[in-house]
């Protein structure tokens, strides 16, 4: 039985060594740039396709793979950074992760394409196959390799940024990269450095994990929300405590595994949230982002009396009315609840400077909870919704409490935490949930005797609803609460100053956020009927992000219009191509390098200031005739 357990806590050492080495290349990208990496997964993943094409189509060795496939990673992430990155290190920390959320939709669609769904292991070398006696335990000689590789490559890249004149000068980079600049250091070259050697140790671990684990092109997702987690607990920018964190969560998940099954999944993110509750900061403190400023610039005055305008609203409410006359019902409907989402996503980080990733907490809490009322419960449907959103919003007021303490990338980080454990917690509950078969059987009814089953007649009721709903966002932005947590957003010591509680106030915030986000989910399930494992996933907290900064941050509407482009422009392309999250990656990338008011700021940005230049014109115009004829006065009077 000892042998056993030891043996384990090898398995969970070789686990955390990949672990490790990824969290300790996100931890010099943030470190240096300040760039939450979520391309990072796709690094890893791309390091260990290289190695198994140079077996499987060159016939070449694990040994050449280790140094081939860092080399061509490390390579393609300097172009990255290049191309891309270097524009956006002093914008708000969103654009950074849309940008690399949507380089890595490009990325696993593009090897999709190539490779399929699926792959297959690399082969192990015949040099590093059988197993090794260590005297206590016999074990796989691989593993055994694997583990001495990531030892190493961690100290020695601790002994390199700790002890060596180069770390000393990356470590400058990192706390004074202006006073760096004055002693004549190129700093954008040792950014760029830092990068490609942070994607190559990605690529090293996807080449090391290639013969245990199955490679597709999906393969890093998983990795990138572990590595993440990781990175907050052991310290953002902490070389040390990533490394740490990594081994201990490597054996924390295995002999979880071991003890209790159902909770290995959720372990990595158990451990940040108590760690962050102990010791905020993270176990070794990295960065100091407890006050990580946004630098995104709020709408101005003039946009916001025209979005917060009457007409905008009239035209905003025929738009939804003509919504299922122009795209089918089904579509229309999902439009207007994602739309929803976003925007409760958006009262959060435009009007509170809080950027959250947790939006599928409650999104897909909102959602099963009414689902369950209705199919496991038998309650009618009006019940299940209330039920449902008021459960949801009550959870989210528990979490708040937690979730408030902390600002900036540790608030995001704690939000994404959070999520997945909601995501734990449905998987683990399949009697109510349906697990992954997903929770059928939500009937809509009727309402005052009118029957809800047609599509458009429940699309006009949800219509109202979500209308009543917005109505209550725009009361909010505009009563003295929505003003103090503007004056939260943008100067919080001068809040605190004057007497105003700044945590209440973004605590308020959040559950208001995660009630406008529950009504969109509890509808969402009604609509469909049927409600399934991808509601609580992750990526449905990256969807509200992506939806808000492509049709416009604080705009209010622009939430709404970036919803229906994504889901128009992804039901179109999959009736043309299969390649949806392509494009989707493209446009993301496109909105985030050209027009970063997104859609509908852009649209009123510029009509604004061609307004306001033709009025200057015209004003000029009128006051240089009669400058002309007042001359001439004068001249006549001498």
């Amino acid at each position: 039985m000892t042998q056993y357990y030891v043996l384990q806590l090898f398995n969970g050492l070789v686990n955390g060594g990949f672990i490790a080495m990824m969290s300790l290349g996100l931890s010099v990208i943030f470190g240096m740039m300040r760039v939450v990496n979520f391309a990072h997964g796709a690094l890893y993943m791309l390091g260990a396709f290289i190695a198994f094409v140079l077996g499987s189509q060159l016939g070449l060795s694990l040994w050449a793979a280790l140094v081939l496939a860092p080399l061509a990673i490390g390579a393609f992430g300097l172009v990255l950074e290049r191309l891309f990155l270097r524009h956006l290190y002093k914008v708000d920390p969103s654009y950074n992760l849309l940008l690399t959320f949507g380089l890595t939709l490009i990325i696993e669609d593009t090897m999709r394409r190539f490779f399929a769904v699926q792959g297959a292991p690399f082969l192990v070398p015949q040099s590093l196959a059988g197993a090794v006696n260590l005297g206590f335990v016999v074990y796989p000689k691989y593993r055994f390799f694997v583990l001495v590789v990531s030892l190493v490559i961690c100290g020695g890249t601790w002994f390199m940024l700790d002890r060596t004149r180069l770390g000393a000068l990356v470590r400058a980079g990192t706390e004074r990269p202006n006073l760096l600049r004055c002693f004549g250091v190129r700093v954008p070259l040792l950014v760029s450095g830092a990068f490609a050697f942070s994607a190559g140790l990605a690529a090293l671990a996807g080449v090391l994990a290639s013969p245990l684990k199955n490679i597709s092109p999906f393969m890093g997702q998983e990795m990138i929300a572990t590595t993440f987690a990781v990175v907050v607990a052991g310290g953002l920018g902490s070389i040390v405590g990533s490394v740490v964190m990594g081994f201990l969560v490597g054996v924390i998940s295995t002999l979880a595994a071991i003890w209790y099954p159902p909770v290995a999944t959720a372990a990595t993110y158990i451990v940040m949230i108590v760690v962050l509750i102990v010791r905020p900061g993270g176990i070794f403190r990295g960065v100091d982002v407890a006050h990580f400023p946004l630098h995104y610039t709020p709408i101005g005055a003039a946009t916001r009396r025209v979005v917060m305008s009457w007409q905008a609203k009239l035209v905003a409410l025929v738009a939804g009315i003509a919504l299922p006359w122009l795209v089918y019902p089904v579509l229309a409907c999902d439009i207007v609840l994602w739309g929803l989402c976003a925007l409760g996503f958006d009262l959060l980080f435009s009007f509170g400077g809080l950027l959250s990733f947790g939006q599928a907490a409650w999104w897909g809490a909102s959602a099963y909870l009414t689902g369950i009322f209705i199919a496991k419960l038998h309650y009618p449907m009006w019940i299940g919704l209330l039920a449902g959103v008021s459960i949801s919003t009550l959870v989210a007021l528990a979490f708040g409490m937690l979730i408030t303490r902390k600002q900036g990338i540790y608030f995001s980080m704690v939000t994404f935490a959070l999520a997945e454990i909601v995501y734990f917690v449905v998987n683990q509950s399949p009697a109510y949930t349906g697990g992954e078969d997903g929770l059928h059987g939500i009937m809509r009814g009727s309402l005052f005797g009118v029957s809800l089953h047609n599509q458009i007649t429940f699309y006009y009721v949800a219509l109202v609803v979500v209308a009543l709903t917005v109505g209550f966002v725009f009361r909010i932005i505009r009563s003295p609460f929505g003003l103090s947590l503007a004056g939260a957003r943008d100067s919080e010591r001068r809040m605190l100053s004057i007497g105003y509680d700044v945590r209440g106030l973004r605590l308020r915030a959040y559950v208001l956020s995660a009630f406008v986000i529950s009504v969109a989910g509890g509808l969402f399930a009604l609509a469909h009927e049927f409600v399934s494992l991808e509601s609580v996933y992750w990526r449905a907290s990256g969807e509200p992000i992506m939806m808000t900064l492509l049709g416009g941050a604080g705009t209010v509407f622009g939430p709404m219009l970036g919803a229906g482009v994504v889901l128009v422009l992804r039901d179109h392309l999959s009736t043309v191509t299969d390649s949806g999250n392509l494009v989707l990656g493209v446009t993301s990338v496109v909105i985030v390098m050209l027009f970063r008011r997104g859609i509908l700021g852009e649209v009123l940005h510029r009509v604004l200031a061609r307004t306001a230049a033709w009025s200057a014109r015209s004003e000029r115009g009128f006051r240089e005739p009669s400058e002309a004829v007042s001359s001439s006065d004068q001249s006549g009077l001498h």
